[in-house]
């Protein structure tokens, strides 16, 4: 080779291992694996969390909001679970959180409440019995409820951390949570009301007692309202502040079961996030520090909350909230690459384990499981600043949607279009294990 050949064989390897450098330092544009590990962040995986174990900017944020959602890809996930407990200490040592709000009705979370507020008594007995959605009576749970028990016992009752179910009740179970209040305060009841409680109380298994027990509801909201007004210092004064607070927020959530009656299969779902969203206000405002939620990714995330097959495309929770409060809200999803889960069986209605299949390709958590770090979480503004992940994101590629339980018995795992911009962060698990239910 003559020596202008060399020069020019030299000056060409040097063009390309620059080339290779600035490919590296940017991310490789046909691989978004690469970007995408650089700027996962592991989360730890045992001990007590600090805010020390977390970013700059992670910390940052936790301290500017006012809501912070733990979101799931699926209710029957023990790692989920695990990961949120873990977080939520770290919130309430450090972070100040004076209240966490889970997905579960308002009314069969108010016993288990009762116990945490106080600092003492035997919580898991009263969850295994207790008529509550079945994710929730689990040992995570246990182990939740339980924490929150023993940091409350130390504390001023001024400065511990209330519970609350933030979903719709159920008219029966509210029906059940007035009628027990009015016997504590030893309210002068007269038959007819005590009558209309039974009945509601009593449910139903037709079309005849449905309305018969809708038009007893009406009489009920009617009927207590003033009388809330009249006795509010007797009632207070026999029982507390709090529990007075609790039977009118029933009342107004009856008012919103009653409306739900009257509403399509969408239209009920669009007021049930609306509604959430309200109840998280209402916590909101009985909270002297920020506060937390337990919930599916579909009610916390931003924008629309949908399920495909069931027809169902509303305003989400998250959507309402980020409205009122802007950057103060904090959204963060939870993802898994495989691995098991715990769902209910419609037909038999048994808590079966399902395997969740390979995911699709080039989908979230098909890239996502490619990842070597695992936990890890990412800040989803940086995703969208990077090249080859933008590229891909930019093809609305599909995350788990997974449902907690099939009507068919079928397997739960479901997908949905995003590009991950609904959550402020995302924390992915590349295998995970069934939740595990109390006996």
């Amino acid at each position: 080779m003559s020596a202008v050949g060399c020069l020019l064989s030299f000056f060409h390897q040097i063009f390309i291992s620059v080339l290779n450098i600035v490919d590296a330092m940017s991310g490789s544009k046909d691989d978004p694996v690469s970007s995408l590990s650089e700027l996962a962040v592991p989360f730890p995986t045992a001990g007590k969390l600090t805010a020390m174990d977390f970013s700059d900017r992670f910390r940052s944020q936790l301290d500017d909001a006012t809501i912070i959602g733990l979101g799931e890809a699926s209710h029957g996930t023990q790692e989920f679970f695990e990961l949120r407990f873990r977080l939520t200490r770290l919130l309430v040592e450090e972070f100040g959180v004076r209240a966490v709000g889970i997905e579960a009705g308002f009314d069969p979370l108010c016993r288990v409440a009762e116990l945490v507020d106080a600092g003492e008594g035997d919580i898991r007995p009263l969850l295994a019995e207790s008529d509550i959605y079945r994710p929730w009576k689990t040992e995570p749970m246990v182990n939740l409820f339980e924490w929150l028990q023993s940091f409350n016992a130390s504390r001023p009752p001024e400065d511990r951390v209330h519970v609350y179910g933030f979903d719709m009740t159920i008219i029966e179970q509210a029906a059940a949570g007035l009628a027990s209040y009015l016997e504590r305060v030893d309210a002068d009841i007269d038959a007819s009301l005590r009558e209309d409680l039974d009945t509601i109380m009593a449910g139903y298994s037709s079309g005849d007692e449905r309305q018969t027990l809708l038009e007893s509801a009406r009489r009920v909201h009617s009927t207590l309202r003033p009388m809330l007004d009249a006795n509010e210092s007797a009632w207070v004064e026999a029982d507390s502040r709090r529990a007075y607070e609790n039977i009118r927020y029933r009342l107004h959530l009856i008012d919103r079961q009653l409306e739900a009656h009257e509403r399509s299969h969408e239209g009920r779902m669009a007021l049930r996030d609306e509604t959430m969203a309200e109840n998280v206000e209402w916590i909101r405002g009985r909270s002297t520090g920020p506060i937390v939620l337990w919930a599916a990714n579909g009610h916390l995330n931003r924008g629309r909350h949908i399920l495909e097959e069931w027809d169902v495309d509303v305003q989400s929770m998250g959507e309402w909230l980020a409205r009122s409060h802007g950057e103060g809200y904090c959204p963060i999803g939870f993802g898994l690459g495989s691995g098991e889960v715990a769902a209910l069986d419609g037909e038999t209605e048994e808590i079966l384990e399902y395997p969740i299949p390979d995911p699709p390709s080039e989908s979230i958590p098909d890239v996502l499981r490619q990842v070597d770090e695992s936990p890890f979480y990412l800040r989803v503004d940086n995703l969208h600043n990077d090249s080859s992940i933008q590229e891909w994101l930019r093809t609305q590629p599909r995350r788990h949607e997974i449902w907690g339980g099939h009507p068919d018995g079928d397997n739960p795992v479901q997908y949905l279009q995003s590009d991950l911009s609904e959550f402020d962060w995302f924390f992915f698990v590349r295998e995970t294990s069934p939740l595990d239910h109390l006996e």
